[in-house]
């Protein structure tokens, strides 16, 4: 709105002048010297304003872009955040699963050791796993509300933001074009902005034009003696605006390079970030036709086995842990594989 407001500063004048003279030398008709009251304007060569409006309008068009490229990095930051806190509290979930079921195993270990039904040895293993759990279960709240208060952050709003839960949501690939994307239309649109100023500093090199309408009288005139004048500035000493005009051409040269080389960055970028989607895609193919079912599989034949007593209190501890870390590697692989998109979806340096 700003740049907006200041494309009309590109037909600014200079302050009009007015002014009044006395001059003994400056004698009228009648001998006597006259009263001059008269008003003064300058003004730059018509096609400067042209080309200082043309400056405006690619300025203009420069914070267009920023405010784009800004606009895409709240939304990219807001996705990012959003994606991990579903993460985060389904581990949380996992964890307060597994805590309920350790503290189960707690008092039942420490019920069967009192009746003499076993050994020291099984009680303190399931009093240390329990205690183990609760730790990572206290992390895995903490992590939660991390992730909720950077929601909050970059919503900027109170406590009261309730999420929506999405469990095992998965982002869906773009892959957007890179002759589309903001940050490349920004450095195209400096670029017409740079040559557009260096043609201005060329403009100013022409001559300003100087106009000025006086009249003049004293008290024993009975007519005011009217006169005009009209002047050109010439540049005769111009070493100070050729360095700019030099300074110009520099700039806009050595942003050409940086163009190329942002380019370049952001290619290679996103060909990394297409080989970790690959990798991150066939890891989470192996938890979606494979993991889950054996997680899933393990957790119901390790609760039979050890009710009908064909494994042990640490045969079932094993089977139960090597279940939940299954689930828990497949939603990190799943955070991994949903914060890769998000990078190539919303992709920028």
């Amino acid at each position: 709105e700003k740049s907006e407001a200041l494309k009309g500063a590109a037909f600014a004048f200079d302050k009009t002048e007015i002014y009044y003279s006395y001059d003994e030398n400056n004698i009228a008709v009648n001998g006597f010297p006259i009263d001059v009251f008269g008003i003064k304007q300058d003004f730059q060569f018509p096609t400067v304003y042209g080309a200082q409006r043309k400056v405006q309008n690619r300025a203009t068009d420069l914070e267009q872009r920023s405010y784009e490229i800004e606009t895409k990095r709240v939304i990219r930051d807001l996705t990012k955040a959003y994606y991990d806190y579903q993460i985060k509290r389904q581990k949380e979930i996992i964890y307060g699963q597994l805590d309920s079921l350790y503290k189960d195993f707690d008092r039942a270990a420490q019920r069967r050791f009192e009746l003499g039904e076993t050994n020291y040895l099984e009680k303190v293993t399931a009093t240390a796993k329990q205690r183990q759990i609760i730790i990572r279960k206290n992390k895995a709240i903490e992590e939660v509300k991390q992730a909720h208060n950077t929601l909050r952050q970059i919503l900027q709003i109170g406590d009261t933001v309730v999420i929506l839960e999405e469990p095992e949501k998965k982002m869906i690939l773009e892959n957007p074009s890179l002759e589309e994307m903001p940050e490349l239309a920004f450095y195209r649109d400096r670029a017409l902005l740079l040559k557009a100023e260096t043609r201005l500093e060329r403009q100013r090199l022409l001559p300003d034009i100087g106009l000025a309408y006086f009249q003049g009288s004293n008290s024993t005139l009975n007519d005011n003696l009217t006169g005009y004048q009209i002047g050109l500035k010439i540049p005769v000493l111009f070493g100070g605006q050729a360095s700019r005009i030099k300074a110009s051409t520099i700039e806009k040269e050595a942003f050409a390079a940086q163009s190329r080389e942002y380019e370049s960055l952001i290619n290679t970028k996103l060909k990394l970030l297409q080989a970790n989607f690959v990798q991150n895609k066939n890891a989470l193919r192996y938890y979606d036709e494979e993991g889950k079912v054996l997680s899933e599989e393990i957790l119901k034949t390790a609760s039979k086995s050890f009710r009908s007593g064909e494994i042990d209190f640490f045969q079932y501890i094993q089977s139960i842990e090597n279940a939940y870390e299954i689930m828990l590697n497949y939603l990190d692989s799943l955070n991994a594989y949903n914060q890769t998109i998000i990078e190539i979806n919303y992709l920028t340096l």
